[in-house]
């Protein structure tokens, strides 16, 4: 039973690698991560789904001395299994790696356009609003390029969330085969 415990870890570690390798290679970043949290919960859904009936067949095929005489232990593995199957995988929202920060350059733009508008007015006693406009609009793009999110430490956290949630579907596979293991020696 722990080799079919392995050969789904494999297969977790294959659409891992994969969901990796769209990460690494996408031009539409945004799109991605907009899909990657439901991606990886399918997954997880899918190889729990599949495990689930891999073992309770395993367990009909070789031990079905122990259903019938653990009726009620057999119903509360299916039970505890079911549970794991449905409620049991969780993956974390994406909405920290999508959040983009853009009110600090907008507050910086609109600063610098009150603060031109202001400096204008002591000058030539006339708010001139062309000027204005184009230094809030050259403080708040200017702040963006400087010290805006890369895009290359986004897809670098995207990489660390999609291990994460290899680490949570796998830490799902294992305690479904524990819940199984009384079934089996």
């Amino acid at each position: 039973m722990e080799q079919i415990l392995s050969i789904y870890k494999e297969k977790l570690d294959k659409e891992i690698a994969e969901k990796k390798g769209e990460v690494r290679g996408t031009a539409r970043f945004d799109e991605l991560v907009d899909k990657i949290r439901e991606d990886l919960s399918n997954i997880g859904r899918n190889l729990l789904a599949m495990f689930y009936q891999e073992l309770v067949g395993y367990v009909e095929q070789n031990n079905a001395s122990f259903i019938e005489n653990n009726k009620e232990k057999w119903d509360s593995i299916l039970e505890r299994a079911n549970s794991l199957k449905e409620y049991g995988l969780y993956v974390a929202p994406v909405e920290l790696i999508k959040e983009e920060n853009n009110t600090l350059p907008l507050a910086i733009g609109v600063g610098s356009f009150v603060a031109a508008s202001v400096i204008t007015k002591l000058l030539v006693k006339k708010v001139k609003i062309l000027p204005a406009i184009l230094v809030g609009a050259i403080g708040g793009v200017g702040y963006n390029l400087m010290f805006g999110e890369d895009e290359v430490k986004r897809r670098e956290m995207l990489l660390e969330y999609v291990d994460d949630a290899q680490e949570w579907i796998r830490t799902a596979l294992e305690n479904m085969y524990k819940i199984f293991q009384d079934a089996i020696s």
